[in-house]
């Protein structure tokens, strides 16, 4: 005798779709398979056909179940729980929305529009779904929650998140762009840049008699930027105090970032390179 398929109460059905009870009884009724009669919940035509039944107990007495295959209903199940948005990706990453966007920009997953995201084709293809808000219209993508573990995502995920960066043998850190870099700290910065559409060379030569380099230059704005890190060595120091008073001499416009500076690029860099005239 072949066994009895598993039957899930409403109750349970509700737990299993991260529901509360009360709110999948009013959808049940809603969709007409169940109807309210003297204070108890009954079957409607409509409910039978998807398969409920009764069940009767000494303790609960009759009640209503459901075959476990009903949990995967397209009239139960909300596709958009199964999704969420850069913020909700971000939890998981420890990421800003705006770099997410920023990163799957880079996949060419999406595109600027509007002030917002719109879905591409190779976006739709990773589960993409194109929403827009109600009251201004602006577009943006809702993700599958799953996406962190998306193989083409994580690469990329690595790429941008320094301390992961790709280490060349002796040689150095690759970000994202491909530029080729000295440390980890410069691979961040040089990733924020890169993800943010602003042109920047690396490495660059000082405009100045003196053999020097800056770590990066923004040609658009003619800014150099410094990322000075560790001071407790003589000769870094000497080499920074050196720059600086070239920097001053030849009236060259510097950001400088500290050490601290590099986990909070989101906020700092808009806000100093506003400064310059760059808005990003």
């Amino acid at each position: 005798m072949a066994k009895e398929s598993k039957k899930l109460s409403t109750s349970a059905l509700a737990k299993a779709l991260g529901k509360n009870s009360r709110q999948m009884f009013t959808e049940l009724e809603a969709l007409g398979w169940i109807r309210r009669e003297q204070e108890q919940w009954h079957l409607t035509a409509k409910g039978e056909f998807e398969q409920g039944s009764y069940r009767d107990s000494e303790r609960y007495g009759r009640y209503i179940v459901w075959p476990e295959s009903v949990k995967a209903h397209r009239a139960l199940v909300n596709p958009e729980d199964r999704f969420t948005g850069v913020k909700g990706l971000g939890l998981k990453t420890g990421i800003s929305a705006l770099r997410l966007n920023q990163l799957l920009a880079e996949l060419g997953w999406v595109k600027p529009r509007l002030k917002g995201w719109q879905l591409t084709a190779a976006g739709q293809a990773q589960g993409g779904i194109q929403k827009e808000d109600i009251q201004t219209a602006i577009p943006y993508v809702l993700w599958p929650k799953t996406l962190p573990d998306n193989i083409i995502f994580k690469r990329s995920l690595r790429a941008f998140v320094a301390p992961l960066a790709e280490v060349e043998h002796c040689s150095g850190c690759r970000a994202m762009d491909g530029h080729l870099l000295r440390s980890e700290a410069e691979v961040k910065i040089d990733n924020w840049l890169y993800l943010a559409g602003i042109s920047h060379a690396c490495d660059k030569r000082l405009p100045v008699d003196a053999l020097a380099r800056a770590d990066f230059y923004l040609p658009e704005v003619r800014l150099f930027i410094e990322f000075w890190g560790s001071e407790n060595d003589p000769s870094y120091l000497a080499d920074k105090m050196h720059k600086k008073a070239l920097y001053e001499a030849h009236d060259l416009a510097v950001l400088e970032l500290q050490e601290g500076d590099l986990n909070e690029l989101d906020e700092v860099l808009p806000r100093q390179l506003r400064r310059f005239g760059l808005e990003c």
